[in-house]
């Protein structure tokens, strides 16, 4: 029963289609229609040409490269020695930290130190 209405809506929808098709026909064409038109058609092909230039673009690439790529690349555990601005980083290991629930944090001149938090809950 699904089926047989799906067909039906989808015929009565395409009947719709075809008679506004056959108003729009029917009337007369006028210069704002033909520059509209033009619009459209500029617009479909500007994308057209651009998605053509993309597809050129990525093919050029997995030339260049060698084809698709196979994975991930290996990247090397973090060590977390010094932060972004070059400060020196203490911390008892990186496993502690993320296993920890709090960590305190504290920064001077001399650097970073993480230190877990000891008798804190988790949230």
């Amino acid at each position: 029963m699904r089926h047989r209405l799906h067909v039906a809506a989808s015929l009565s929808m395409w009947a719709l289609f075809g008679y506004y098709w056959n108003v729009v026909l029917g009337r007369e064409v006028s210069q704002e229609t033909i520059r509209a038109m033009g619009i459209l058609v500029t617009g479909v092909m500007l994308g057209l040409v651009a998605t053509l230039f993309w597809i050129r673009h990525n093919l050029r690439l997995a030339r260049k490269f060698e084809g698709r790529r196979q994975g991930f690349r290996t990247v090397d555990a973090p060590t977390l020695t010094e932060d972004t601005i070059g400060r020196p980083v203490h911390h008892p290991g990186l496993d502690v930290l993320r296993a920890a629930a709090c960590v305190d944090i504290t920064a001077d001149d001399t650097g970073k130190t993480y230190v877990v938090a000891a008798g804190e809950d988790g949230p």
